[in-house]
């Protein structure tokens, strides 16, 4: 008994296993926002600012601007009493008359700018903007602070509305502005995901970056005259040539109060 005993004194105790590390789960980034994969976004500027229509704008323009974000708002945001159709409604009404004259003094920007092309060079540039301040993934961002703008201006009478209109075109431009941010950082994080996880990467900025928004014209005094119109040239065959003609198709944009 005592010759048994020391043998199982002497067995080596059973090993236990080192059980596997935990698993850890590895979560792809997503766009944000609800913003969908492979998504363009502009370049930025020297500033670090992301190219967008609303660069370098005069005041009239700015404004224009302003009242062409304020009507995709109306058309946009939804919610109790939805303030942005009333609001923009009333400021078509309250503020007729300066918007009628900043109106007018962007048209004198374009026909200076680019002659008889300068309406169809002004319309292409009015669905540029309308199209940006259009983007789904940013409206949710985008509505209060369209509702705060709009309320603003309706408390303002009409002759600080010009001086004003560049600030309001940059606090209405800043929620698109954080979107692409945040898309950027996106693709930053999914590169960096892929490499780690034995994806390929090719670290980019952009998928496909946006081509720089056409830029507003430089502002021109309201005795500006626009000169005479040329004579159409004619080629051998007889055919017109109008100078200054554009391949530009000319694009209807909403300028009309929302109604019911």
């Amino acid at each position: 008994m005592a010759a048994l005993a020391l043998v199982a004194g002497c067995s080596t105790p059973k090993q236990v296993p080192t059980p596997p590390p935990p698993v850890v789960r590895t979560i792809k980034p997503l766009p944000p926002m609800g913003a969908v994969e492979d998504m363009s976004i502009p370049e930025v500027d020297a500033e670090g600012k992301y190219l967008t229509p609303n660069r370098g704008v005069t005041a009239n323009t700015a404004l224009w601007h302003v009242r062409m974000a304020l009507n995709v708002a109306a058309l946009s945001c939804h919610g109790a009493g939805e303030p942005a159709r009333v609001q923009y409604n009333r400021m078509l009404h309250v503020h007729k008359d300066i918007l009628r004259e900043a109106n007018a003094a962007v048209d004198r920007n374009y026909t200076a700018a680019y002659g008889s092309a300068g309406l169809q060079s002004r319309e292409l540039l009015n669905t540029v903007v309308y199209n940006f301040f259009s983007l789904p993934p940013v409206t949710k961002s985008f509505c209060p602070v369209a509702v705060d703008v709009g309320a603003k201006i309706l408390a303002m009478p009409s002759n600080q509305l010009l001086a004003y209109a560049p600030e309001a075109l940059t606090a209405l431009e800043k929620p698109f502005q954080e979107f692409y941010e945040a898309y950027a950082d996106y693709l930053r994080r999914l590169a960096e995901w892929q490499s780690r996880f034995g994806g390929t990467v090719t670290v980019i900025v952009s998928p496909t970056p946006l081509p720089p928004p056409p830029k507003p014209p430089a502002e021109i005094s309201p005795g500006f005259v626009p000169p005479p119109a040329l004579p159409p040239l004619r080629e051998e065959s007889g055919q017109a040539l109008v100078p200054g003609a554009t391949s530009a198709p000319r694009v209807n944009v909403p300028t009309f109060p929302i109604r019911r």
